[in-house]
């Protein structure tokens, strides 16, 4: 079988979780079935499977969401000669011919439309592009011969918007970071600078500015504790920033973009990991916390508490203060227990998540796809 897989998402750089989604399965894809050939469609031609004898690679420095995707892409997709095509995100091109399957990480666009880059245009320009995402968003539904969804939260969701294609919707889950380890923690001698970690985008749904505003009272009554903030510095981010620095929130480090290697590090030795998103189709970042045996602190809401489960996190009611400074004073009050609980909770969720089903899974959807 020849698969075509869309991976211009995936690029060192990546800090949100569908780049990250792109390289882990097809890691795994590669170890459970080398025997097929994989075409992936990257925007630089040094990728990790590059040298890979079952890869071939195709250079398209085309930015998605735009034009120059949906006039582009599908005259490259036909030319891959692929007996299906993978697309790993909503935005597949209308003109897309040929069998494909889709994964649909959530429908943030049906809940919180205006959570997304289109924010920071003119308001007109704004609702044109909200509209021309919808329907691109409808056509991929429609058109997919298999619809991948990572959690049950999201499956339900679908089904709820487009039930006339409830049918075609496959539950493939997401697995953990091989590059996160749980370390040896010294329960003795804690890490000198306490802190708080929040790691992703800024993008307004994932509530970073509710936790900027709920950290001015947390600064106040731990006056040791820092809160560093991992993640792209996009406009968005520099929005969080200057919110901050206005507020005159000394205690407040914004790191920008991270390697893995730093970043499971600052898993490792932060006191918890905070995550107020009010929107999420899975959750990476909360899960990689608690997979290096970092207490995570969470909205609960959407799919989180599926993904994350009851052992080991500390849930708050979305956009509730009270509730998150109470859950924070939870863990402070003791972070050895916490971080006990995480290492208890483990097991369980090294089970239910694994890149190796979801690669399992998805081939399956390959083969349904092209029948």
């Amino acid at each position: 079988m020849r698969i075509g897989i869309d991976a211009r998402m995936m690029t060192p750089r990546a800090t949100r979780g569908i780049g990250r989604y792109v390289e882990e399965l097809i890691r795994a894809l590669l170890e459970i079935a080398p025997e097929h050939e994989y075409v992936l469609v990257t925007r630089h031609p040094i990728h990790p499977f590059g040298t890979h004898p079952s890869v071939q690679t195709v250079v398209a420095d085309v930015p998605w969401y735009g034009i120059h995707e949906q006039i582009s892409m599908p005259a490259l997709f036909r030319g891959l000669h692929a007996d299906v095509i993978h697309i790993p995100h909503w935005n597949v091109p209308v003109f897309t011919s040929g069998p494909f399957v889709v994964t649909i990480h959530d429908l943030l666009l049906r809940h919180i439309p205006r959570s997304a880059r289109v924010s920071t245009r003119s308001a007109f320009i704004a609702m044109i592009k909200r509209v021309g995402y919808r329907v691109v968003l409808e056509m991929a539904v429609r058109r997919a011969k298999r619809i991948l969804v990572p959690t049950q939260f999201t499956s339900d969701d679908v089904a709820h918007f487009y039930p006339k294609n409830a049918d075609k919707i496959l539950v493939t889950g997401e697995g953990m970071m091989r590059s996160v380890r749980p370390v040896a923690y010294d329960y003795g001698k804690p890490p000198r600078t306490q802190f708080l970690l929040y790691v992703g985008s800024a993008y307004p749904h994932k509530g970073l500015d509710f936790l900027i505003d709920a950290w001015e009272e947390i600064e106040m009554r731990n006056p040791t504790l820092e809160l560093k903030i991992a993640g792209e510095e996009d406009v968005f981010m520099q929005r969080v920033k200057h919110d901050a620095q206005k507020r005159g929130l000394t205690r407040v480090e914004f790191l920008g973009f991270v390697s893995d290697e730093k970043l499971a590090t600052l898993y490792h030795e932060a006191v918890a990991f905070v995550f107020p998103s009010q929107f999420e189709g899975f959750g990476l970042p909360p899960l990689e916390a608690m997979q290096a045996g970092c207490p995570v602190i969470v909205s609960r809401s959407a799919a989180l508490p599926e993904v994350l489960g009851e052992d080991g996190v500390f849930y708050f009611q979305p956009g509730s203060k009270i509730d998150i400074l109470r859950a924070i004073d939870r863990v402070l009050r003791n972070p050895g227990e916490a971080r006990q609980r995480v290492e208890k909770a483990l097991p369980a969720l090294s089970v239910r998540h694994d890149w190796k089903k979801t690669a399992e899974q998805t081939l399956q959807a390959y083969i349904d796809a092209m029948s």
